[in-house]
């Protein structure tokens, strides 16, 4: 199942029952949910809506002063494209 992440708080109106429907900012929804296929601008499928952490994040979502690993670690292989 395809999940989406709600950017706003809102209620909006259920395209089918016209019932009031509360989206919660950072809540998950099934992709192919009436109200998200209704209102897609409401919603976006990048998990950092929502995400909580005790610590700061930069603008990618990652702690600060995250390092990302350059190198393989011991065990791991890393397959690469060779240049044409």
């Amino acid at each position: 199942m395809d999940i989406v992440f709600s950017t706003v708080n809102v209620v909006a109106s259920h395209p089918k029952t016209g019932a009031s429907v509360p989206i919660v900012h950072g809540s998950h929804w099934p992709a192919d949910d009436p109200v998200v296929l209704a209102y897609p601008n409401f919603f976006s499928s990048d998990g950092r809506f929502g995400l909580s952490s005790s610590r700061p994040l930069d603008a990618d979502g990652y702690p600060l002063g995250h390092v990302e690993q350059a190198t393989a670690a011991p065990g791991e292989k890393r397959t690469r494209a060779r240049a044409q």
